[in-house]
Order: C-alpha cells, then structure tokens, then sequence
C-alpha cells in the first residue's frame, strides 16, 4: 500500500524556517531542488536506487535530471496539484537526504 502524502501546503514562512535543515536543498520559484554530485557511475547508480526506493515509499513523484558530463542527478520536487512545496515536498527530501 503506498503511503500517504501530506499536502499540506506551506507558508513562504514555514518553508523557508524549514530549508536549512535540509542539506542542500533550496527554493527555485514553487519547488525545492538539489543537485547530487557523485564521483563514479557505481554511485549514481547506488542513488538512482535509492530515489526509486524513495519514490515508491513516498507515493511522491519529483523531475529529475541525470547529467552523464557532470555525473550530476538534479531532484525538483513540488506537488502539482497545489501548485507549490507542500509538506510531502519536505518529507520527500528528507527521505532522500537518507542517502549514503
């Protein structure tokens, strides 16, 4: 059974008292994002597992932008349907900041 996603939408206020506890992570218009920078291959695709696993433990579904140059993986995440970064957004951060 998946999980179920708090949609409580966050004040401009609450969001950013809550960003600095999210290592880095930032505000970019109505989401949160993050670029993982990773030294090989092997640990992109230790994270690539990881966001999966996050993803289905969630129920919450972010853009993602994988960069073979830069062995970068770029996470935005917002909740479309509020239109904006919603306590699922936080939540689903900080389930992939689990990442080590």
């Amino acid at each position: 059974m998946a999980a179920v996603e708090d949609k409580t939408v966050l004040t401009a206020e609450a969001l950013a008292a809550a960003l600095p506890a999210l290592t880095g992570w930032e505000q970019q218009g109505k989401a949160i994002v993050r670029r993982y920078l990773f030294g090989t291959f092997g640990d992109i695709t230790r994270f690539m597992r990881h966001l999966a696993e996050t993803i289905a433990a969630t129920n919450h579904h972010p853009d993602v932008i994988l960069c073979t140059t830069t062995r970068s993986v770029t996470v935005t995440v917002t909740t479309h349907s509020a239109g904006r970064v919603t306590q699922a957004d936080l939540d689903f951060a900080v389930a992939l900041n689990q990442f080590t």
